[in-house]
């Protein structure tokens, strides 16, 4: 029995570290060992994209599709899914428009938030049954000191399990 195996006989843990000191790759390594679809769920764009390049540059095989493993989309996850919590938010509540990023939450001034904006239909949507036909079991929350309390609302009403 390994020692990752030893903290996850619960189907729960909970890494806190220093920035920098690999909590992602961590949790990319975990992901791997589970072994199962997975819903990773980031607090901004940044920090989704930033899950996407680690997972593409130090976990897939070179000349793998990184779209074959990974998706960016609620609508039409993959083996790894990753959103933010604004996303989830989002399709929880059904709601289509535009979500505005702007970065908030990565401690930057007013004057240097870069402002991102998607478009989302979540109408007529059902994340949960989406998420289980795939066969999704596990949540990755990153930084989840971070979530306001209407997110907490959609991942509390969120059981893949």
């Amino acid at each position: 029995l390994s020692c990752a195996d030893k903290y996850l006989d619960d189907g729960k843990i909970h890494i806190v570290a220093a920035p920098g000191s690999g909590k992602t790759t961590l949790g990319i390594e975990l992901i791997g060992r589970i072994g199962e679809p997975v819903l990773i769920l980031a607090p901004s764009v940044t920090i989704r994209e930033q899950w996407k390049d680690r997972i593409v540059s130090a976990f897939l095989k070179e000349g793998e599709d990184p779209d074959k493993w990974i998706s960016q989309n609620l609508r039409n996850p993959a083996p790894i899914t990753i959103a933010t919590y604004q996303a989830l938010h989002s399709a929880m509540t059904r709601y289509s428009g535009v979500l505005d990023d702007d970065n908030e939450d990565e401690g930057e001034s007013d004057d240097s938030v870069e402002k991102t904006r998607e478009s989302v239909d979540f109408s007529g949507f059902n994340l949960v049954a989406t998420m289980r036909a795939i066969g999704a079991r596990v949540m990755c929350l990153d930084e989840c000191h971070h979530l306001r309390s209407e997110w907490w609302k959609a991942l509390e009403m969120i059981q893949l399990r």
